[in-house]
């Protein structure tokens, strides 16, 4: 799900257009290190759209290497990832977002290298996110950035979460995790149902402690209006793209024909 803060960035800054193609052949090799694609196989000649479709790991592999860390940080920071979202429970973590002053900090300025970038972008090595902060992302997105912090008590007022980007930029966002549920060669199209549009994203969390953590976020629209975010963690999961994104199908499908949207 990280995956979409690298995106964002370069589209506000220009870095690369949407177009720009990189060749996946299921490994990039960095010096004397390679770097796997979830699909061994390998994606062929891919583009901005295709690699959030495919939730290509060879594309951001490269991606990240076209923008600055730092920028890469603060735009990860303005989605509210590396601080608490204010939600009205106890004890909610920050999580982390490393930066160069945390990395020199931690490993010393020669201890810490390129690659370690290549394993934030697609949200790995010494990231934390709480799935209410993947959610709150999704809020973001779906409202293009007029968003408000989550809370539980009915009578607490939100603080009002403001981020503003390109008009283009929330077009592609939106288009392109429409397409991850919607489209037949989409990572997300278990989480589609009928009558409704599904939009989100994928996430496979490596674990070194068994089988991978599985992810899914992502919003549900009825009559072209976003009515409700959610993120489903399943530990020891796998694939994203299997068992939460089948789970976020079924929530998704249960509060749409029981009108709980409404």
């Amino acid at each position: 799900t990280m995956k979409l803060i690298a995106v964002t960035l370069a589209l506000e800054q220009g870095k690369v257009s949407k177009e720009w193609t990189v060749q996946c052949n299921g490994t990039y090799i960095l010096g004397d290190r390679k770097f796997h694609c979830w699909n061994s196989l390998g994606h062929g000649d891919i583009n901005m759209h295709k690699a959030i479709l495919h939730s290509c790991n060879i594309y951001f592999y490269q991606l990240m290497q076209k923008i600055s860390f730092q920028d890469w940080k603060q735009m990860a920071n303005k989605f509210g990832f590396g601080s608490a979202t204010g939600i009205d429970l106890y004890g909610e973590e920050e999580g982390n977002i490393p930066g160069p002053i945390y990395m020199n900090e931690k490993y010393g300025k020669y201890g810490w290298a390129l690659g370690n970038l290549l394993t934030f972008v697609i949200g790995q090595g010494d990231i934390l996110a709480t799935p209410i902060q993947v959610a709150h992302m999704m809020n973001i997105i779906a409202s293009r950035g007029n968003s408000r912090s989550p809370n539980l008590h009915l009578n607490q007022t939100s603080e009002k979460k403001i981020l503003s980007l390109k008009s283009s930029t929330w077009d592609f966002l939106d288009d392109a995790i429409w397409n991850v549920v919607n489209h037949q060669n989409g990572t997300g199209k278990l989480a589609s149902i009928e009558g409704a549009d599904i939009y989100g994203k994928t996430g496979t969390a490596q674990n070194p402690h068994g089988e991978d953590h599985s992810w899914f976020a992502g919003y549900i629209k009825i009559n072209n209006e976003p009515v409700l975010s959610l993120a489903v963690l399943i530990e020891h999961g796998g694939k994203g793209s299997i068992e939460a994104a089948m789970i976020s199908g079924k929530i998704f499908n249960y509060v749409h024909q029981n009108d709980l949207l409404q």
